[in-house]
């Protein structure tokens, strides 16, 4: 049954991440690039998937992560899409686990306070950022290249901002639970 529950876990980090993923490929003018965004929702579903799936939360979206970058440029070497997205995933892991042991965060995250979850997003957009861009330099062209911190920093602004959607997102509907299901509720009848 243990089995069964983390592929269950792992089927949906993948499966929401291209839910929110999805979009991107509907607005081109979101792109700052061929593999960046502007606004990328997906950073918040990573921080989200992994706040409470843990480590399959990171294997779920690491996987997403690999196809979403297979798909996007598939004449790269498919080691290095996925060595990028190992190395992202597993950063934005460690940073988390740490993040919540530096709270001193429960493992039920009956005790996670809204300030705890920005200052993980902010680290958790930083870090993915520029590991992103420095992984994809080094593995996609061999080199580091001069535009590394641009595109380091247009990662950062892209994922901070698909954070902050993410979570407002989540905190309203948290918050607002009874009134969207009242709403719902009247629709039906």
């Amino acid at each position: 049954m243990n089995i069964k529950n983390n592929l269950i876990e792992i089927l949906v980090s993948f499966v929401l991440y291209w839910v929110f993923a999805g979009y991107l490929y509907f607005f081109p003018e979101l792109k700052s690039s061929e593999i960046t965004y502007f606004i990328f929702l997906p950073a918040g579903v990573k921080l989200f998937a992994i706040l409470i799936f843990r480590w399959r939360g990171a294997v779920g979206t690491g996987l997403a992560i690999f196809s979403r970058l297979m798909l996007t440029d598939s004449e790269q070497p498919w080691t290095s899409w996925l060595i990028a997205a190992a190395s992202v995933t597993l950063t934005l892991y460690l940073v988390v686990e740490y993040g919540l042991k530096l709270f001193q965060v429960k493992r039920d995250l009956s005790n996670l306070h809204y300030y705890q979850i920005v200052v993980l997003a902010t680290i958790t957009s930083l870090v993915n950022g520029f590991v992103f861009a420095y992984a994809v330099s080094a593995l996609t062209i061999g080199q580091m290249s001069e535009g590394l911190f641009h595109s380091g920093f247009v990662t950062v602004l892209g994922n901070f901002v698909g954070n902050a959607l993410f979570v407002c997102a989540l905190v309203v509907i948290v918050r607002h639970k009874l009134s969207i299901t009242n709403f719902f509720g009247g629709i039906k009848n």
